[in-house]
């Protein structure tokens, strides 16, 4: 049915494409070009597209969603499953000079997820029609519908789609289908111009979902290369059910007082997955087929955060107080899971298996609960010279029941600070820097290890940067920094006890350039120069590298969208990631190969019965690279898959 509809969906753009007058459209969701949108290369979402560095699973080497440094609108929020574009518009990442005048901001990043906009007392839709890459598919109709002129406004949407997005990887590969529907409404109240309450409802569900071959070599080397494409068990479909409820409240308590609020409930429910291993590769691709089976893994979050903002100018002087208390409680289900041996294979040669009968057992429990509370200082000259300060005084226990094995409980009640400042020192140039110290959960010993269900320490992270922002026009900035982020490692040693080893320290250089170059011409270009580095006692000798694993020393990210002046409907857009070497072993023995993607696409925008629409078309990954990337520790894929085509058509309905 999906190939079906794959087939018959370009046929119905061409249609279209053909039948309507070519013209400019400037509307809510047509005009969509997150080139033409961010004001820096760190990393924005928008829509169905993102351009920058960074993402909100993976900031300077670290990951802002494992670190907890979440936010839906600027509000601390514990995800679990992400919100759908039924709810949000996308998001954006605040590092180094970006998370000025963010508050209480942390090491890794902030990455922030903004909330769909809200319409006014005209009803407006938006449609997205899909195809590709390979077998996907699928169709979103985005709304805002005023029940009460603008007083209450509701956005709500839906969608329907057939996914070949991986979501170990973030990559596409041909046959990896999976279904995912998602409902989301959120609901805007403004009773009057001093108070604006709104409420979020979205809920996602995955099915079908075939599971990616993950590739575990036997010693320090890379498997060999494969056919292009994987070869998943068709009986291998896992399950997913992610939603998030909420509620945010924003009163304009006094002229000097602004009250903000928000209560999150976030959960992750998998009733059925699988991991389908190959172990023990050999340098002729000879390995063992293993395949795991994981009865329901669920998580859920309740979250939220109140903050208290007093501004006062006097004279050039602008003054903030800021007093904060957040909080989270989440609870895990996992493990249980049983491992098969479906014996020896060749991975050139990859067929369909059997499916073997699993027997789960009991699974563990960990229960975590942070609790924070603080107060920060800003002060503002003129808009020209800004400094920030703040502290947090945190509060973090986690308790995990594991089967067979006694209960392990940790604590931690440290107190965390941050200060940051920036001064421009000509109308062009700012200088910035910052200092953030944060407070990170560091997870649960494996089941592999022999202190299995052990609650590992908490880990106290910092992070130093500095840099300066230089304006060559209004509309088009350089951003250059370095910056330092230690955090405590963690890993088995030779006893096979996962605990901590040494310290993890990122260290480089970033670079942002975005903007307008001309009317026509934007640019989007971030490029990342550092190393994630290890040090402790005696790593040699429990056999870990002085690198992290899978952490490239040079990466970029380079964009440029340019509209032809003498066909203003039209425009072409170039995109290529580079992926440097990265070690693929933990003791740094093999290294994978420099990778990089390239992207060719443009934009039409013309009417559809006088609405405003934009058909979008690219081709993915035009080099046709296909080398082996790092996976899990120690395991590879091959990135970034096949050549292939993506497009979709967006309608605006006013």
């Amino acid at each position: 049915m999906s190939s079906a509809r794959s087939r018959i969906f370009p046929v119905v753009v061409a249609a279209v494409f053909a039948t309507f007058q070519a013209g400019v459209a400037w509307a809510q969701h047509a005009s969509d070009n997150p080139i033409e949108s961010a004001d820096d290369a760190f990393g924005l979402t928008l829509g169905l597209e993102s351009v920058g560095i960074y993402n909100p699973g993976s900031v300077r080497g670290f990951s802002p969603i494992s670190a907890g440094n979440v936010r839906i609108d600027g509000m601390y929020f514990d995800l679990q499953g992400a919100p759908s574009n039924r709810v949000i518009e996308g998001s954006t990442i605040h590092v180094g000079v970006s998370e000025i005048g963010y508050p209480f901001p942390a090491p890794t990043g902030i990455a922030d997820y903004n909330l769909r906009n809200v319409g006014d007392d005209t009803p407006t839709a938006t449609i997205i029609a899909n195809v590709g890459p390979f077998d996907a598919w699928g169709i979103s109709i985005d709304g805002s519908v005023p029940l009460i002129a603008n007083q209450l406004v509701l956005p709500i949407g839906v969608s329907t789609q057939v996914s070949t997005q991986s979501s170990e990887d973030g990559v596409f590969y041909p046959g990896l289908t999976s279904r995912v529907t998602s409902v989301g409404a959120t609901p805007q109240w403004t009773p009057n111009s001093k108070v604006t309450v709104r409420a979020i409802v979205d809920w996602q569900g995955t099915s079908d979902a075939k599971t990616v071959p993950e590739f575990f070599t036997a010693g320090d080397f890379l498997p060999p290369p494969i056919a292009k494409g994987y070869v998943p068990q068709n009986w291998a479909k896992g399950q997913n059910t992610t939603m998030n409820l909420g509620g945010l409240l924003a009163a304009q308590l006094s002229d000097n007082w602004l009250l903000r609020a928000g209560i999150f409930r976030s959960t992750n429910d998998s009733p059925e997955s699988f991991a389908d291993l190959y172990t023990d590769v050999e340098p002729n691709g000879q390995a063992e087929h293993v395949v795991v089976g994981f009865p329901d893994q669920n998580t859920s979050s309740t979250s939220g955060e109140m903050r208290l903002t007093g501004t006062y100018i006097t004279g050039d002087w602008r003054h903030e107080f800021i007093f904060m208390a957040r909080g989270r409680d989440t609870t895990a289900n996992y493990g249980g899971e049983d491992a098969v041996d479906l014996g020896p294979v060749n991975i050139g040669t990859i067929i369909q298996a059997p499916e073997p009968d699993f027997t789960y057992s009991a699974r563990a429990i960990d229960q975590a609960q942070l609790w924070s509370v603080g107060a920060a200082y800003r002060v503002d000259w003129k808009s020209l010279g800004v400094l920030e300060m703040g502290i947090q005084k945190e509060d973090y226990r986690e308790t995990d029941n594991s089967p067979g094995t006694a209960e392990s409980e940790i604590a931690a009640h440290p107190f965390r600070a941050y200060a940051n400042s920036a001064f421009a020192v000509t109308p062009e140039l700012t200088l910035y820097a910052g200092y953030t110290q944060g407070l990170e959960n560091s997870g649960v010993a494996p089941n592999s290890a022999d202190n299995s269900g052990a609650v590992l320490p908490a880990s106290l992270t910092w992070q130093v940067d500095t840099g300066a922002r230089y304006a060559i026009t209004p509309k088009l900035k350089i951003i250059a920094g370095v910056f330092e982020l230690q955090k405590p490692y963690f890993n088995f040693d030779t006893n096979n006890v996962d605990r901590q080893l040494g310290v993890q320290q990122a260290r480089g250089i970033e670079l942002s350039v975005a903007g307008e170059v001309t009317e026509d011409l934007h640019v989007n270009v971030g490029v990342l120069d550092g190393r994630v580095g290890i040090t402790g006692p005696d790593l040699a000798a429990e056999g870990v590298g002085s690198v992290a694993v899978g952490q490239p020393r040079i990466m970029y990210v380079a964009n440029a969208n340019y509209g032809f002046p003498w066909w203003k409907a039209a425009s072409l857009d170039v995109s290529a990631v580079h992926i440097g070497t990265a070690p693929e072993s933990v003791d740094n023995g093999v290294y994978t190969q420099p990778a990089t993607l390239l992207n060719i696409g443009g934009r039409y925008k013309f009417t559809v019965f006088g609405e405003n629409s934009t058909l979008r078309l690219q081709l993915q990954n035009v080099l046709d690279a296909n080398l082996w990337q790092q996976l899990n520790t120690p395991g590879v894929f091959q990135w970034p898959g096949p050549r292939r085509v993506f497009a979709y058509l967006t309608t605006d309905l006013q």
